[in-house]
């Protein structure tokens, strides 16, 4: 199973997000994942067996207990990467909370953390058709954006993109530093 911990982006910030940067979306340049795809992802896991379930559910489960509500700001429409651009997002400034979270996701799942630190929050909104797509950095379209749950996502691979299956939700019932949980 391809897997992932993340949070949904409610919809009616995706509806709202959707009709903010339609213009910057053009049909003939970008193939749209769908809004109920939206998310912001914690940790990448990839693919595991069914027996690793188990261990997953209890870290992710173990973190949100003790993870408050995670607010993450300042959103704005850019494509990545930037010297290639393939990718429409919306990038949020990284969060210290969300980058601790996903550095003891890595820890406690065995999975291998991003290279890049901090961690960058972001919305994939689209993926473009063609190659040479014009660097974009573009204006805030979500000013601030709190996540309330971990989510423990399925990604099945199908003809038409990946489609997200969410599997189980833990909400962030916490008050503890995630980083100070696992001394990082």
């Amino acid at each position: 199973m391809r897997l992932f911990l993340g949070t949904a982006v409610p919809l009616a910030i995706a509806k709202d997000v959707r009709d903010r940067t339609t213009p910057f979306l053009p049909e003939d340049v970008c193939c749209k994942a769908p809004l109920e795809q939206w998310h912001i992802t914690a940790i990448f896991i990839g693919e595991r067996q069914a027996t690793s379930l188990s261990i997953i559910r209890d870290a992710a489960a173990h973190l949100a207990s003790i993870t408050a509500p995670i607010t993450i700001e300042h959103g704005r429409l850019t494509t990545m990467p930037k010297e290639t651009p393939s990718m429409m997002w919306v990038r949020f400034v990284p969060s210290p909370a969300l980058t601790a979270l996903h550095v003891a996701l890595a820890f406690r799942t065995g999975s291998r953390p991003s290279v890049y630190r901090p961690y960058w929050p972001h919305i994939t909104l689209a993926r473009t058709r063609k190659r040479n797509v014009t660097h974009i950095n573009g204006d805030p379209v979500i000013k601030r954006m709190r996540l309330n749950e971990l989510t423990l996502f399925r990604s099945l691979r199908g003809p038409n993109g990946s489609v997200h299956e969410i599997l189980e939700n833990w909400p962030f019932t916490g008050t503890c530093p995630v980083d100070h949980e696992v001394g990082v």
